[in-house]
C-alpha cells in the first residue's frame, strides 16, 4: 500500500505531518510521521476526521444555486457567469468596495492566498480588521517586543518553570506535552493558570484557579512582589528595558493583598507564583489566546510580558513569553496576495462585524465572499451577523458543506481537501513548512481554491492576477526562502524547519521597538491613544465587582476550543457516540444545586444578547461564577453559542472578546 507523506493543512498549534496510506486511488489511514519530531509519530482526532469528511455523504461535490429557497445544482461555468455578472455590477455601480471579501484560516496554504489576490485585481475590496483568534495579545507583544517571537518547543525543555497561562495543550496543542514531561524530568515546575481545571492541570504541579478576565491583576501583582523582594534582574532592566520607573510607580498600587480580593487567589499563592517565576529560572511563559478573549485582553498580556522584563526571562534558554512565531513567517515568504494590486481597501472590524457591516455606508455592502471561514457560526453577536448576510444582495460562499454560513448563501461552490489538491502549508503557530501532494483526485466536481479564483481571473479578463502555474506561484512565494536553502524541491522531499527561527527568541536583545528595547512604557501605544503602560481593567461585561456584587448576569460565560474539532469544522462528522442533540454547558454544582438544575436536562442559557438552549453538564472543573461551552457548534445542529456574546471593541488589537459575557442559566419548567 502506498504511503506518502503529507501535512495537516488545520490553523492549528501542532501543524501535524502525516503519513497518508493510499489504496486504490483513496485514502484509507493516515498517522503521524515518525521521522518527523514535533509529531512523533501520533496524530490527533481531527487528522482521522479528515478523512471522514473527504468521504461524507453530505459533502459538496457540485455548485448550488439557491432558488426559490431550494439548492439548484449548476455548472461551474454558470456560476462562473453568475458571479462575474454581479460583481461587475456591483463595481459599475458602487465601486470594488462594496463587496466584502471574509477570508479566514479555516484551510491553511500558500496558494489559498490567492483568494484574495483576486479581490486585490478587482480593485480591492472590504475586508474584515483584527482578528477573532488572536489580535488584541498579537497587537500587546508588538508593543512590548516589537514583533512576535517566540522559543522552539524543543527550548521549553531547559526551563525550569513553566507557566502555561490560559493555554491546555492536552486539548489544543497535544504535540507539546512530550517536550512537557521532558521538562519535568529535567526538573521543572509546571503551573497552569486557567478559571477552569482544563486535562492539562493533571499533568501540572500547580493548579492556579482565577476570576475569569483578571490575568493582568495577578501578573501585575506578581510584579508587585519581584519588585518588593527584589527578586528582580537589575542588569537586564539597566540595559534592555524602557520605562522600568514609571512601571514601578504603577505595581505599588497591586500588593498582594489587593489582588487576592481582585483575582479569587490567596495572598500566599501570589506571593509563591512571584518567587518561583522570578528566582527558579530560567522560566518560561507559554501563552494560549482565552486570557486575551476579554475587552481588557491586550493590556494582559502587556502585564504578563512584563514580568520576564523583569526578571531577565528574555533571550534566556528556557525562557520567554511564548505567543507565536508570526515574524519568522512574514520574513520567510513573499505574499502573493496581490496587496499591490488594489487601488483602495476598506475594513470592517472582526469584534463589531454585523453591526459594522449594516451600518457601512460609502458604499454600502452589496456582495459578501466568504472563504476559508464560517463567520456566521464563529463571529460574536449572532444575531446581527445574520441580518448581516440576510440583507446583503448577493451572497458566495465556497466550503465542503453547507454549514451555516453557506445555508444564506445565494451560490455555494465546492472546495477541494487537503487530498486532492497541492500546497505548501505554514502557519504562524508553528515553526515548519511542509508540501502537500495532491493524492487523489476530487471528487465529483469540486475544485481547490487557487483553481476557482484562477478561472474566475480568467473568465473576468483580470489581466492584473497574472495567472501562471501552481508551481510557479508557490516559487514565487518562496523566493526569499530559496536564500536560505527552501526551495520547492526539498519541500517535496521533507519537511522543512523555518530557518530564520532560532531555538531563544531575542537572544541578541535587539528589541524591534523605537528604542530598541523592551518597552514597559511604550510611546508607540500612547500615540495610539492607549495607556502607555500595561495598565489593569476589569472586563467590560463584569459579572461581580470587587466586593461581589452580583449582575443580572452572573455567570461569566467561557467559550474555549473542542478537542475533537477546530472551530466549528468536524461538528457535522461527530460520531454516535459523540454526537449530542444540543450543546453542553458546563455547569459547578452549588451553581447548579442554587438553580435546582440538575445533570442532563436541557436548560436556557441566556444573556443580555440572546439565548439558546444546552444541556446542563455539572463539572467541579468549572468554578461557582463561570460556565462553560465550546465554540463552534453549528446553528442548524442545535448551537449557537455566539447568540450569546457581545459586539466589544477591545483595549487593542481588534480581537474578539467572546469571553467578556454575562450569562444566567434557567431551569425550564
Amino acid at each position: 500500500m502506498p504511503v506518502y507523506r503529507s501535512v495537516c493543512p488545520l490553523d492549528c498549534f501542532d501543524n501535524c505531518i502525516w503519513q497518508v496510506h493510499v489504496e486504490d486511488g483513496k485514502v484509507v489511514k493516515i498517522a503521524g510521521d515518525p521521522d518527523f519530531s514535533p509529531t512523533k509519530g501520533f496524530v490527533c482526532s481531527k487528522a482521522r476526521k479528515q478523512i471522514d469528511r473527504l468521504y461524507s455523504p453530505d459533502r459538496l461535490l457540485h455548485p448550488l444555486r439557491s432558488v426559490d429557497g431550494r439548492w439548484q445544482k449548476i455548472s461551474w461555468e454558470q456560476a462562473y457567469e453568475i458571479i462575474a455578472d454581479k460583481l461587475t455590477s456591483i463595481i459599475e455601480k458602487y465601486g470594488s468596495q462594496a463587496i466584502l471579501h471574509h477570508s479566514g484560516s479555516g484551510s491553511n496554504g500558500i496558494l489559498k492566498t490567492l483568494d484574495r489576490r483576486f479581490f486585490n485585481a478587482l480593485g480591492g475590496a472590504t475586508v474584515p480588521a483584527g482578528s477573532p483568534c488572536w489580535g488584541s495579545g498579537l497587537a500587546a507583544t508588538e508593543y512590548d517586543f516589537g514583533a512576535c517571537m517566540a522559543h522552539t518547543w524543543e527550548d521549553h525543555t531547559r526551563a525550569k518553570t513553566i507557566i502555561l497561562w490560559g493555554r491546555d495543550p492536552f486539548t489544543t496543542n497535544p504535540h507539546l506535552v512530550p517536550y512537557l514531561k521532558e521538562a519535568q524530568k529535567n526538573g521543572a515546575q509546571i503551573t497552569v493558570i486557567n478559571p477552569i481545571r482544563v486535562p492539562t492541570s493533571e499533568l501540572a504541579d500547580r493548579y492556579v484557579s482565577l476570576r475569569p478576565g483578571t490575568d493582568g491583576a495577578l501578573a501585575l501583582g506578581m510584579a508587585h512582589c519581584i519588585l518588593r523582594e527584589r527578586w528582580l534582574d537589575w542588569e537586564f532592566v539597566r540595559n534592555h528595558v524602557e520605562g522600568f520607573a514609571e512601571y514601578a510607580r504603577m505595581v505599588k498600587n497591586f500588593p498582594p493583598e489587593k489582588v487576592a480580593k481582585i483575582t479569587g487567589v490567596s495572598e500566599e499563592t501570589i506571593v509563591e507564583l512571584a518567587r518561583e517565576y522570578a528566582i527558579r529560572k530560567p522560566s518560561c511563559i507559554i501563552l494560549g489566546y482565552g486570557m486575551q478573549r476579554y475587552t481588557n485582553g491586550g493590556q494582559t498580556v502587556r502585564a504578563i510580558n512584563s514580568l520576564a522584563a523583569i526578571t531577565g526571562n528574555i533571550g534566556v534558554p528556557g525562557g520567554g513569553v511564548n505567543y507565536a512565531f508570526l515574524k519568522a513567517k512574514q520574513d520567510l515568504l513573499k505574499p502573493i496576495d496581490g496587496r499591490e494590486l488594489a487601488r483602495k481597501t476598506r475594513t470592517v472590524p472582526f469584534p463589531t462585524w454585523g453591526s459594522s457591516v449594516l451600518s457601512t455606508d460609502d458604499p454600502p455592502i452589496k456582495c459578501i465572499f466568504v472563504t476559508r471561514s464560517n463567520p456566521v457560526t464563529q463571529l460574536p453577536n449572532t444575531a446581527k451577523v445574520v441580518e448581516a448576510f440576510k440583507r446583503t444582495e448577493f451572497v458566495v460562499v465556497i466550503d465542503f458543506f453547507l454549514n451555516d454560513t453557506a445555508d444564506l448563501a445565494d451560490l455555494v461552490l465546492p472546495c477541494t481537501t487537503v487530498f486532492e489538491e497541492e500546497d505548501i502549508i505554514y502557519n504562524s503557530m508553528n515553526y515548519h513548512l511542509a508540501y502537500a501532494p495532491q493524492l487523489v483526485k476530487p471528487l465529483g466536481e469540486a475544485k481547490s481554491d487557487p483553481d476557482i479564483f484562477m478561472e474566475l481571473a480568467e473568465y473576468m479578463g483580470l489581466q492584473k492576477f497574472f495567472n501562471r502555474s501552481k508551481a510557479e506561484w508557490l516559487r514565487e512565494a518562496l523566493e526569499k526562502a530559496v536564500e536560505y536553502g527552501v526551495t520547492l524541491e526539498r519541500l517535496k522531499k521533507e519537511p522543512v524547519r523555518n530557518p530564520l527561527v532560532r531555538d531563544v527568541a531575542w537572544e541578541d536583545k535587539k528589541f524591534l521597538t523605537p528604542s530598541g528595547k523592551f518597552e514597559l512604557y511604550s510611546e508607540r501605544a500612547a500615540k495610539d491613544g492607549l495607556p502607555p503602560l500595561p495598565v489593569y481593567r476589569e472586563p467590560k461585561e463584569n459579572v461581580a465587582d470587587v466586593q461581589g456584587a452580583t449582575s443580572e448576569y452572573p455567570l461569566q460565560l467561557i467559550t474555549p476550543h473542542p478537542a475533537g474539532r477546530m472551530h466549528s469544522q468536524f461538528l457535522n462528522l461527530q460520531s454516535m457516540e459523540e454526537a449530542e442533540s444540543l450543546p453542553s454547558v458546563e455547569i459547578h454544582p452549588e451553581t447548579a444545586r442554587q438553580r435546582y438544575i440538575r445533570h442532563g436536562e436541557e436548560v436556557i442559557v441566556e444573556s443580555r444578547h440572546g439565548q439558546i438552549r444546552a444541556l446542563a453538564k455539572i463539572s467541579s472543573a468549572v468554578r461557582q461564577d463561570t460556565v462553560k461551552i465550546e465554540q463552534g457548534w453549528w446553528i442548524k445542529e442545535g448551537g449557537g453559542v455566539n447568540f450569546l456574546t457581545p459586539e466589544a471593541v477591545p483595549d487593542m488589537g481588534l480581537g474578539v472578546p467572546y469571553y467578556d459575557c454575562g450569562c444566567e442559566i434557567r431551569k425550564i419548567y
